[in-house]
């Protein structure tokens, strides 16, 4: 938690941005999410993607360690939030929006019962020894059939110490080989970001399904 907190207070969030996530906006409709579905986002910081699923029709339930991510959404987006404690969360919620702040693998089951999740940067945020846990979070936190558009982040493990860490198409699967479909939508070359001195770089875009 400091590690974090200390990033978003010395404003080292490199991983935000300012645009929604063009491979999300390309490959959500193959998913098959449930119209006008509760979508959660882990480890969803201040992203904007919220908006746009948002925007197709969803409610979003995002779950965020650091306060001050999670105020900073609602701040940017205009938004005056209610706010209530929630267990050992703090609950922000407007409109389509509910934000749980607080630790993201200690919700109690069955807070949330989201009919699909989307991460782009909350499995890579975690070391190989935590994704175990999140993986269990995400099952007990989504109702069976629920599905998953996951994007991953990978390089050569032994080349860069991590966040973000590395997610290769093994590790999906052997991470959710039990009690869940695993389908590789695509797969690309991050050539813009090889200025890390990795000497390759790729990201896969997986359709998951909660069984």
């Amino acid at each position: 938690m400091a590690f974090w907190e200390h990033r978003w207070a010395t404003e080292q969030i490199g991983w935000h941005r300012e645009v929604h996530n063009d491979m999300m906006v390309e490959h959500w409709p193959a998913i098959g999410a449930p119209e006008g579905c509760e979508v959660l986002v882990p480890l969803c910081g201040k992203s904007l993607d919220m908006h746009w699923l948002a925007e197709q029709g969803h409610s979003v339930v995002g779950l965020e360690l650091v306060q001050q991510a999670a105020e900073a959404f609602f701040e940017e987006a205009g938004l005056s939030p209610d706010r209530k404690e929630q267990d050992d969360h703090v609950r922000y919620s407007n409109g389509p929006f509910t934000l749980l702040q607080g630790d993201a693998l200690g919700l109690a089951p069955g807070t949330v019962q989201a009919e699909a999740w989307y991460d782009r940067a909350a499995m890579i945020a975690l070391p190989d020894e935590m994704r175990t846990a999140y993986v269990e979070q995400l099952r007990q936190q989504t109702t069976p059939g629920a599905v998953g558009l996951l994007i991953t982040y990978a390089y050569p493990p032994e080349e860069m110490d991590g966040p973000p860490f590395a997610l290769l198409d093994e590790d999906v699967h052997r991470h959710f080989s039990e009690g869940f479909e695993v389908e590789r939508l695509a797969k690309v070359d991050l050539e813009d970001e090889r200025d890390r001195g990795l000497s390759w770089i790729t990201s896969s875009l997986f359709r998951l399904v909660r069984t």
